[in-house]
């Protein structure tokens, strides 16, 4: 199994980078008081930072509306996850604790304003590719397995090349149904994404800081993997 990224997207958006953090052997059962205590600190750093009132302005957000907008998506319709969560967060809402993993995906984006995600990889048929839609693939919208859609052509997804199965929309905007994390995943791929201005040692100081609290939180076998347009394929 490998993880690619087309060379379409790099061409189409240059500076473009992705941390993969691999994780084998996690325990993601049950509730962590600790972890719990970090992600209401991640929510009240965003709620008092004054800047965040104009949260859209923000140049690592701002970057990813401007994606979207390239891919003919309006952004204000169908906002970045990192743009949804900040302005949920800054609103007063409080995230919902679903499992160790997702928390962390959380309190990273939170943190740093950049999108981020992961998928089970038990799950996977093929290989797992960030690439143009050909608008044939399906996609399963997340809490709602019984609805079938299909993305639009020429929209960047992240899919599974053997079953045409998406496991995240327009990029960043909405993850898949059937590749959700549970408090049974132990192998998982989590993506943080990296566009300018943030910059490879950003990245690099993201993806490390995410692995620490995966073994911390959650243990398991972690490693921290950078692609760009020279490295475009991880195998796993």
């Amino acid at each position: 199994m490998n993880i690619k990224i087309g060379s379409g997207v790099f061409e189409r958006f240059e500076g473009y980078r992705r941390a993969v953090v691999l994780v084998k052997g996690a325990d993601n059962r049950g509730e962590d008081d600790s972890l719990m205590a970090k992600l209401r600190a991640a929510e009240a750093d965003v709620r008092e930072r004054s800047d965040l009132a104009d949260y859209k302005e923000i140049p690592r957000i701002a970057s990813w509306r401007e994606v979207f907008r390239s891919m003919g998506i309006n952004p204000n319709k169908y906002p970045p996850s990192v743009a949804n969560l900040i302005k949920r967060t800054g609103k007063g809402t409080d995230l919902p604790f679903v499992n160790k993993l997702v928390c962390i995906f959380n309190v990273i984006s939170l943190r740093h304003m950049v999108p981020c995600g992961g998928d089970d990889l038990s799950v996977v048929t093929g290989d797992l590719r960030l690439d143009v839609a050909s608008g044939m693939e399906d996609y399963v919208p997340l809490g709602k397995p019984d609805v079938l859609e299909h993305p639009d052509e020429g929209e960047i997804i992240y899919f599974d090349d053997g079953n045409r199965d998406v496991f995240c929309r327009a990029w960043c905007w909405k993850n898949g149904d059937r590749s959700k994390i549970t408090e049974t995943t132990t192998d998982v791929a989590i993506n943080v994404e990296g566009m300018p201005p943030v910059s490879l040692q950003d990245l690099k100081a993201i993806g490390d800081e995410l692995a620490e609290m995966v073994r911390e939180h959650c243990g398991g076998d972690v490693s921290v993997h950078i692609l760009d347009d020279e490295n475009d394929i991880l195998e796993i």
